[in-house]
C-alpha cells in the first residue's frame, strides 16, 4: 500500500469522525511526495498571432508535422515549403508533393509527410493561433515548475531541459510565463543556461498572491550542434497554497499500547481538515498510517493522533522516521506537511 501527496489530496472529504489506522504491506517503501509534477515533454511549438501576418516553422526533418490552424473563424492560410512550393487555402494537398490535409474540405489541418531540416512558414490571412508538432523528432523540451505544492513564501523554481535525442542543446533562448489562477498572463521571464540542456530560474515569489492552480508555459528557440533550427513550446503547473496553517516540529510519546504522535500547530483559516502522518523506520520501509478528519478554528492548537504499538514492527520510537501533513477538506490543499529525522521525546 503506497501513499502519495497526490493520493491524498484526491481523497473526497471526510466526514468527521474516528481515527483510522493501518499497516503497509510487507515491502512497502517509503516514498517523499514529488517536489513537482512529471515534466511534460514537448516536440511542438505555438504562436498567437493577432492579425494578418506569417509565422515561420523551423523544421528538424525527423520525419513529419502537423500543423492546426485555430481561429476563432474560417481564416485563410498558405503554407510555403524552404523550395518556394506552396499550399494555398483550396488545395487539398497531394502525397505526390509531400503534404495532405488531414481532412478533406477544410483548410485548418496540413500534414507535411516528410520534412527538410529548414524553415516552413504559413501565411494567414485574420488572427490565428498556429501549432505545429513533429511527433517523430527527437528534439525535445522537457519542462516543470516547483513546488508542485507551494507555500506563501516558498521560492518557485521554473525548469526546462533541451535535448536532440541524448544530446543536450546548448545557447539557446528559454523563456517563460506564469499565468495566474484567474487566467492572467504576466511578463515574460527568460532562464538561464545552467549547462547539460538544462535551463533554470528561481523566483523568490510568484508576481501575485493568488491561492490556486498556476500555469506556466515555456517557449524554447536555437539551433542543434549541426545547426538545424528548432522551436518548441512546453507547459508546465504548481499550486500555490492558501498559508492554511503553519506546523511545528513532531513529537511523541508512548501512551498506553499507542504511539502518540502531536503537531503543534498555527490555524490561520478555519474550518475541516484531515490530519495524516506516516510512519517509517530508518531503513525506508514504510510501516503504518493514520489519519482522521479535524474541525480547526483560528489559533494555536496541538494536531494528535495514536499508531498502535503493533504496527510498528517491534521498532524502537527512536528509530522512526514520521511524515505529518495537514490537508484541507472545505477548499482542497495542502495546509502543511512536516516531517521528524529525529523525534523529541516527551
Amino acid at each position: 500500500m503506497k501513499k502519495s501527496l497526490l493520493l491524498l489530496l484526491s481523497l473526497a472529504p471526510a466526514a468527521l469522525g474516528a481515527d483510522v489506522t493501518g499497516r503497509f504491506d510487507a515491502g512497502a517503501r517509503y516514498r517523499e511526495p514529488d517536489t513537482h509534477a512529471p515534466a511534460q515533454v514537448s516536440r511542438m511549438f505555438m504562436r498567437a498571432m493577432s492579425k494578418s501576418g506569417s509565422v515561420e516553422l523551423p523544421a528538424t526533418g525527423k520525419g513529419g508535422m502537423i500543423i492546426w490552424t485555430i481561429a476563432p473563424e474560417t481564416v485563410k492560410t498558405r503554407l510555403r515549403t524552404p523550395t518556394g512550393a506552396t499550399l494555398a487555402p483550396n488545395d487539398k494537398g497531394s502525397i505526390e508533393r509531400g503534404i495532405r490535409r488531414i481532412k478533406d474540405g477544410t483548410d485548418q489541418v496540413l500534414h507535411v509527410m516528410r520534412t527538410s531540416p529548414d524553415t516552413y512558414a504559413v501565411d494567414v490571412d485574420g488572427a490565428a493561433t498556429i501549432v505545429a508538432a513533429e511527433p517523430d523528432s527527437v528534439l525535445t523540451l522537457s519542462t516543470w515548475a516547483a513546488p508542485l505544492s507551494r507555500q506563501p513564501g516558498e521560492p518557485v523554481t521554473l525548469h526546462a531541459e533541451l535535448r536532440d535525442g541524448e544530446t543536450p542543446v546548448a545557447g539557446a533562448k528559454v523563456t517563460a510565463r506564469l499565468a495566474s489562477p484567474n487566467g492572467h498572463a504576466f511578463e515574460t521571464i527568460a532562464l538561464e543556461d545552467r549547462g547539460n540542456g538544462v535551463y533554470e530560474t528561481t523566483l523568490a515569489d510568484l508576481p501575485a498572491g493568488m491561492a490556486g492552480a498556476w500555469q506556466v508555459r515555456f517557449d524554447a528557440e536555437g539551433a542543434t550542434a549541426a545547426g538545424v533550427r528548432f522551436a518548441r513550446t512546453g507547459a508546465g503547473e504548481l499550486v500555490a497554497e492558501r498559508g492554511a496553517a503553519r506546523l511545528g516540529k513532531i513529537r511523541t510519546e508512548v501512551v498506553g499500547d499507542a504511539l502518540r504522535v502531536s503537531v503543534p500547530t498555527e490555524v490561520a483559516l478555519a474550518g475541516a481538515y484531515r490530519f495524516d502522518v506516516i510512519v517509517a523506520d530508518r531503513a525506508g520501509n514504510s510501516l503504518a498510517w493514520a489519519e482522521g478528519a479535524r474541525a480547526l478554528t483560528v489559533g494555536a492548537t496541538s494536531l494528535e493522533i495514536d499508531v498502535p504499538l503493533a504496527s510498528l514492527n517491534g521498532v524502537a520510537v527512536e528509530d522512526l522516521f514520521l511524515d505529518a501533513r495537514l490537508l484541507g477538506l472545505d477548499v482542497m490543499g495542502v495546509a502543511g506537511r512536516v516531517t521528524s529525522a529525529k523525534q523529541q521525546q516527551q
